[in-house]
């Protein structure tokens, strides 16, 4: 049996931290920090080795898409 991926509201969450770096794991945000340096080594300082990091925009920041 396949375990069902749940759907995660992710502009709900973006929106709580915006202009932060960001770890989700199970639909939840574990962390969040200035710099995603600052991210890395809190997460491997909590042993947290399987989240999804991203970054939260800021409000009204523009979309960059691709590397430039």
């Amino acid at each position: 049996m396949t375990a069902q991926v749940q759907p995660v509201a992710l502009a709900h969450l973006l929106r709580q931290v915006p202009g932060k770096w960001i770890a989700l794991r199970n639909g939840e945000i574990v962390d969040a920090r200035d710099t995603l340096d600052e991210l890395a080594a809190s997460l491997e300082e909590q042993g947290i080795t399987d989240a999804t990091v991203m970054r939260s925009p800021k409000e009204g920041e523009p979309e960059l898409v691709g590397l430039g």
